[in-house]
Formats: C-alpha cells, sequence, structure tokens
C-alpha cells in the first residue's frame, strides 16, 4: 500500500537560495517523493510593529514552495525574555497554520529553537542535529520531537537518554551521484584542488588555508562558494578579519573564487578536480570535526580528499587523508606533498558506498528518504 503524501514544513536556520546544504537538499528530494513541501526561511531580525505575515512563494522545483514570515515581537526578545518571546511564538505558529493549513510533518534543522516544535500540532516532528548544540537551548529545541537525527554518534549523546535517536549518514543529492558517473579525462597538466562551501565562515583555519595557498603556487586552487556577504544565503562573518582573508583569496595569483553555483552545476564542476581541501579549525569548527556534508558528496569522485582531522573517517581505507585527532591542521601541507598527481582513482561510486557504510551502516542516498522514513515508522512503533 502507497504511504499517502504529507504536507511537510521544514525548519531552517539558513535561507533559501543558490547554495545548498544538508535540509535544502532533505526539502528538494521531499518533493519529488510527492509531498507538499514548505521551507521556512528564518525570521526577519528587523521588527516591524504590529506586522505579523507570511508569505509562501513558488520555488523551481513542483510542490516546494518558499515560507517568508515575519514576527509581531522584536526578534532579540528572544535573548532577553525568552518566556514572553515563546508566548509570542506560540500564537505566531498558530497564525501560520491558519493562514497555511497543518502540516503532517514539521522537520526542524534550527539548534536555536526559535520556532518551538512543541507548539505545532503536526503528528510527527523531527529534529535533525547536524551540528554540534552550541548550548542547552539547543538540546532544548528537540524535547517536543519524536525523532533526533543526526550524522555523528558524538552529536547525538548529546541529548537525553530517554530520546529516541537515528544515526544515519549525510545524504547526498543525486546530482553529485551522477556526476561522479561520468568519465573525465584531463586536457592540460595543471593540478587543481578543489573547496566548496561558504568561505564566509568563521571556523575557516584562514591562516593556514593561506599559507597551504602560498606553499603551492604550481596548484591551482579553485573556490566554489559564497564570498560577499551581501549574495551569502547561509549568512557569514563580515568582520575586518573577514574581509581581509577574503581580499587575500582574489588577489592570490593561484586561486579562483568561482562564487556561488546551483548544486547541478557544482556536482559537474567539481570533476575536474585532482584532489579536494577542508581546511577548518575543529576547536571553532560548528560539527566540532565530527562529520562534513562535503566529504560525502567529494567521494564520489574517486579523488584525494585531504583534510582536518574529522571523526567519521577516521578509519583505514575511508579515502581521506587526516590530520590525525593529536596533531594540528600545519600537518596538511605533509599531506598536499604527498599527493601523486599520477594515482588513477579507485572504482568511484563502489568505493564511495563502502566507505559510507563504514562510517554508518544506516547509509543512504537522498533519493533513498523511503528507507528513512520507514526507519521513522519502525521506531514509532
Amino acid at each position: 500500500m502507497q504511504e499517502p503524501k504529507m504536507r511537510v514544513l521544514i525548519i531552517s536556520p539558513q535561507h533559501w537560495g543558490t547554495m545548498r546544504i544538508t535540509k535544502h537538499h532533505y526539502a528538494v528530494e521531499l518533493t519529488k517523493l510527492g509531498h507538499e513541501v514548505y521551507f521556512l526561511d528564518p525570521l526577519d531580525p528587523n521588527w516591524k510593529i504590529g506586522k505579523t505575515s507570511f508569505l509562501p512563494t513558488p520555488t523551481e522545483y513542483t510542490n516546494l514552495k518558499l515560507l517568508s514570515h515575519t514576527i509581531l515581537a522584536p526578534y532579540n526578545l528572544k535573548f532577553h525574555a525568552k518566556g514572553f518571546f515563546d508566548l509570542f511564538m506560540k500564537r505566531h505558529i498558530q497564525k501560520m497554520e491558519k493562514a497555511i493549513g497543518q502540516f503532517d510533518l514539521v522537520w526542524s534543522f534550527d539548534l536555536t529553537g526559535a520556532i518551538p516544535l512543541k507548539y505545532f500540532k503536526a503528528k510527527r516532528k523531527i529534529f535533525f542535529a547536524a551540528d554540534w548544540p552550541p548550548n542547552l537551548d539547543a538540546v532544548k529545541a528537540a524535547e517536543s520531537a519524536d525523532l533526533v537525527v543526526s550524522v555523528a554518534q558524538e552529536i547525538l549523546d548529546q541529548y537525553p537518554e530517554n530520546y529516541k535517536k537515528l544515526l544515519v549518514s549525510h545524504g547526498v543529492a543525486e546530482c553529485f551521484i551522477e556526476a561522479g558517473k561520468i568519465p573525465f579525462s584531463k586536457t592540460d597538466e595543471q593540478f587543481r584542488i578543489g573547496m566548496s562551501g561558504n568561505f564566509l565562515r568563521p571556523d575557516i583555519d584562514r591562516t593556514v588555508l593561506l599559507d597551504i595557498i602560498a606553499s603551492f603556487p604550481d596548484i591551482l586552487f579553485e573556490c566554489f562558494g559564497a564570498y560577499e556577504p551581501k549574495n551569502s544565503n547561509l549568512g557569514g562573518a563580515n568582520d575586518k578579519e573577514t574581509i581581509a582573508f577574503i581580499e587575500a583569496l582574489k588577489t592570490a595569483p593561484n586561486v579562483q573564487l568561482h562564487g556561488m553555483i546551483a548544486p547541478e552545476k557544482l556536482a559537474l564542476e567539481l570533476r575536474r578536480m585532482d584532489a579536494f581541501l577542508i581546511c577548518y579549525d575543529v576547536k571553532k569548527d560548528q560539527s566540532k570535526g565530527t562529520n562534513y556534508h562535503k566529504v560525502s558528496e567529494y567521494l564520489v569522485y574517486g579523488r584525494p580528499i585531504v583534510s582536518n582531522y574529522v571523526s567519521a573517517y577516521d578509519f583505514e581505507g575511508s579515502g581521506v587523508l587526516l590530520v590525525s585527532k593529536s596533531e594540528n591542521n600545519s600537518k596538511l601541507f605533509d599531506l598536499i606533498s604527498s599527493l601523486d598527481e599520477k594515482n588513477e582513482p579507485r572504482s568511484r561510486i563502489t568505493a564511495y558506498k563502502e566507505v559510507l557504510k563504514e562510517v554508518n551502516p544506516h547509509y543512504f542516498h537522498l533519493s533513498d528518504l523511503a528507507w528513512l522514513q520507514a526507519q521513522y515508522q519502525l521506531m514509532m512503533n
């Protein structure tokens, strides 16, 4: 018997836009399964007195609507009078359900808990903790969820033992899987290292990264992702240090900044890379070096991945050349020097599946969301 289609609300701490990470990809794949999906953008902090609104707008995907909203209460009340803010949000959610209709599933990726799950009337509620909970509020944000999902056991361990929990791998969008199957032949001798993501993030190990770029002038470092605050749908810093870092990238002769590009195009562009580099400061990193979405995307290409320490891939044969847990990122220089340009990649998709099964036996592609739905049903029984 076919599972009935649902009205789904995705609560996201990042805006909808060109750059896509976990919550954006989940929203798209849910629509492919035939569900009606609303992607709730973060609250507008620019408070206007007496104004509450809900504006659903179509996206490029059938059955996926972007839901923008403003609130009656000033947003900074959340930090100074949380009890009052919650009362405002209870009324806000009631108005949302009246304006848009009730949802069958509310799926929150928001560690701030700004949109409390407990006030929704939905029969099903999932809390997805992709990053380390930064404070107690982030743990409490999951207390009314039927299921807490994460990509790292260390993160799940931060939530109470009586919570129902599920460990999964980072889901990978189908466009990356398909791009990894397409053969690619180099047309020049240039060695390229690819990096993708939000270059405005303050947890990038900027000093080490700039030193690496300067130390390997013969390598072309191609950067895909946001580097201008006004254009980034994922947010990011805009202080003097960030501006100086971006300027250094712009002026480096062996760096190409491609900016934000759609996932379908990014998946094809990454095929040209000879290797990939990840360079975060684990002490500042929002996931504390547990698991990165981009690793599972890079793996489909069968190229070497050089990275700061990532606990999920700390095993023999992971395909990731890691700085060890006890070392700092200066070890990245040695790892890059050890890259063999002539090595042919392993059978890419086969190796990719093997690695992800080792990372987590509950491995699945985003296109296999039916698996996650089945796991949810099993755990709720």
